[in-house]
């Protein structure tokens, strides 16, 4: 009797492997065979489940935004107006979320000449800034905020500040230790939010 295959979690093994290649190497220099060399497989059975490098990027670069889609909703279960926790769990602190970072920043050089790309990045932004406005919105029910603030400004100021972080720490991670980001972020939310 054949074994039967997990198709998606194959898949994901796939994305994995190429996530690792593409914080190593940069996204121009992956290659289908090299993937495949890497993750023990061959470049049929990589194939089978992508039809093309473009396809694997877009998967890779969806599975890294759902790790960090997991890490908030982690956080906001427990508390959903948990602002800092929400926007921490966004930032490079460790050597998975930096992978992911790596992954983001690939893909959005590759979006500002593709249209596909640059829409899934798009609505990827929005979504995150209307996580953030949600926390807001939570933490003005809970008496923490003042109601009548900008919450729409104030989540596109806040993700600015994760996103400015982020980057700073995918090119410089030595420089930008979790500490320093840790610190930096909740001086940015005390003076943003007015708290500081």
């Amino acid at each position: 009797m054949p074994r039967q295959v997990d198709h998606d979690a194959r898949r994901l093994e796939v994305a994995e492997v190429a996530a690792r290649l593409i914080a190593q190497v940069g996204v121009e220099r992956v290659t289908v065979r090299e993937l495949a060399k890497a993750a023990g497989y061959s470049t049929a059975i990589v194939s089978h489940y992508f039809a093309d490098k473009r396809q694997l990027l877009l998967f890779t670069y969806q599975a890294a935004a759902q790790n960090a889609q997991e890490r908030v909703d982690s956080v906001l279960s427990a508390a959903p107006e948990d602002l800092e926790g929400c926007l921490t769990a966004l930032l490079p602190l460790d050597e998975a979320r930096h992978r992911d970072w790596q992954v983001w920043l690939s893909f959005w050089g590759m979006a500002i000449g593709d249209p596909e790309f640059a829409e899934v990045q798009r609505r990827r932004v929005i979504g995150s800034r209307k996580m953030i406005q949600g926390v807001l919105e939570a933490m003005a029910r809970k008496g923490k905020l003042s109601g009548d603030m900008d919450f729409d400004l104030l989540s596109r100021q806040l993700l600015t500040v994760v996103n400015g972080l982020a980057v700073q720490a995918g090119f410089d991670p030595a420089d930008w230790p979790a500490e320093r980001q840790q610190n930096v972020l909740s001086k940015a939310i005390e003076t943003l939010l007015g708290q500081g």
